[in-house]
């Protein structure tokens, strides 16, 4: 069986397809200003790279912001259930999901059978996401990727206070004005999110093994911080964790086929 996941958030958009219940091939690609023109680019993508062609795909699932621009026929499916799903999928023990988008951050608790039991969304505009990695890392003209090692290399982290992504970034400049080292900066912004993260898991109670996800799981200074102020060791799942929900996206359309 071969079916097809999407999940379209407002920064990125992730294509995957499975065939009998394994990642044949997925793309990313910025989903810009025009999210249907990206989701086509990114399906003849991953097409191409598997040599499946859409005639063979059985069914589509859909979630994210962006669901409304695929054009191909799909379910749509709930954000949380993806993430569950896509979560139990690579890390089966998993019991907290943290993910991370472009622009919210999402705590859930689920079963032993993938099945969300309850969640948690951040409140705090963009500060604990991946849009203010990025705004940072456009302000220290740094790229997002080169975050995490250099976090690890600093020799002290600053203090970033601000809850809000945009004075958040204002602090960035006053400590590059100060002349502290921008190793420091990127630390403290780095524990910064990370701490934000462990704030939103620890509303619904951090349970083993508590799994991340969404592209900021690829930064491995917010991995360290989140797991330093939850007290247990976080899971990084071993396929890219940016496509988790596109996973579940896809696991749900194939739920759908054996009804």
């Amino acid at each position: 069986m071969v079916v097809m996941g999407c999940d379209i958030g407002t920064s990125a958009t992730k294509i995957i397809i499975m065939k009998d219940g394994t990642v044949a091939g997925y793309g990313i690609t910025p989903t810009g200003d025009r999210p249907d023109q990206a989701i086509e680019r990114s399906i003849d993508k991953v097409l191409s790279n598997t040599g499946i062609s859409l005639s063979d795909i059985a069914y589509c699932g859909a979630t994210g912001w962006g669901t409304k621009f695929v054009s191909l026929d799909h379910s749509e499916e709930s954000l949380i259930k993806c993430l569950s799903k896509g979560a139990h999928w690579a890390v089966p023990t998993a019991r907290t999901v943290v993910d991370v988008g472009g622009l919210s951050s999402t705590a859930i608790s689920v079963n032993e059978k993938g099945k969300p039991m309850e969640y948690r969304l951040n409140d705090k505009c963009a500060s604990g996401s991946g849009r203010f990695l990025e705004m940072v890392a456009e302000a220290l003209e740094l790229k997002v990727e080169d975050m995490g090692p250099l976090s690890l290399s600093a020799k002290e982290r600053v203090h970033i206070t601000s809850q809000c992504a945009v004075f958040g970034e204002s602090e960035v400049i006053a400590h590059v004005n100060a002349g502290r080292e921008v190793a420091d900066i990127v630390a403290g912004v780095t524990y910064s999110v990370g701490l934000g993260l462990s704030t939103l898991a620890k509303r619904l109670g951090v349970q083993r093994d508590c799994v991340i996800t969404g592209g900021v799981a690829k930064n491995v200074a917010v991995v360290k911080a989140l797991e330093e102020n939850i007290g247990v060791e976080v899971k990084v799942p071993h396929s890219d964790p940016q496509i988790i929900c596109a996973i579940g996206a896809a696991l749900c359309a194939q739920e759908r086929l054996k009804v």
